[in-house]
């Protein structure tokens, strides 16, 4: 997480993310000195100096926490409240979703680098990134669809196009914007924050299917 996002969040949260991260880092080390097999819960925990319980507080599974936490799906409290700080621009709204949910991934290069190594030893750890990801998608389409359906003003599109297909093109358009700003941003110098390069990405996305085929 970049040291703005940080700042931002109060003391139970950032101890939260720590005891997160002290998890994942321990459970990849043991991976890569142990193998994938040998390493237990009980083994993470005990170099973690944790109980099993604090354990299954931040991870359901050992893979969960070898794979890491690519995101956390914000409460549809949340996600209203994200939403409706950006009353004209449900893209916008949807960005701001992706990123809260983000908020919580580990960058650090070292370790970036060591999961893409056991992701190709064991593909099924990458499954637990994308059902998360697709979970995020599928609970914020619904919301959006609600939000799009009883305010007509907030639409963006003509209303010939049904609610629902406004919401989930939103949706995977913000989706792509955001993993194509996250995989930008782990390979720059990480001076300013993910969402300066949000505006780069959308213009570019835009230049894309504006152009002639």
């Amino acid at each position: 997480m970049d040291e703005m996002g940080t700042e931002t969040l109060g003391l139970r949260e950032r101890k939260r993310i720590a005891t997160t991260q002290l998890i994942e880092h321990t459970a990849v080390e043991l991976v890569l000195d142990l193998g994938y097999d040998e390493v237990t819960v009980e083994k993470i925990c005990e170099a973690c100096n944790l109980s099993t319980r604090t354990f299954f507080n931040y991870f359901p599974t050992k893979d969960a926490a070898i794979g890491g936490l690519m995101l956390v799906v914000p409460s549809e409290a949340t996600m209203l409240t994200l939403i409706g700080e950006h009353p004209d621009d449900p893209l916008r709204g949807a960005l701001a979703v992706f990123e809260a949910a983000m908020q919580i991934v580990d960058e650090r290069p070292d370790l970036l680098a060591h999961r893409r190594e056991l992701f190709e030893r064991h593909p099924t750890l990458l499954q637990q990134h994308l059902a998360t990801f697709h979970d995020l998608e599928d609970t914020l389409t619904r919301i959006l669809t609600r939000e799009l359906s009883h305010r007509t003003e907030y639409r963006r599109l003509h209303s010939d196009t049904a609610a629902a297909d406004e919401a989930t093109a939103t949706v995977i358009t913000a989706g792509a914007a955001m993993r194509y700003v996250f995989r930008k941003w782990q390979n720059s110098e990480r001076a300013s924050p993910r969402t300066d390069l949000l505006d780069p990405a959308l213009l570019l996305m835009a230049r894309i299917l504006r152009s002639e085929s």
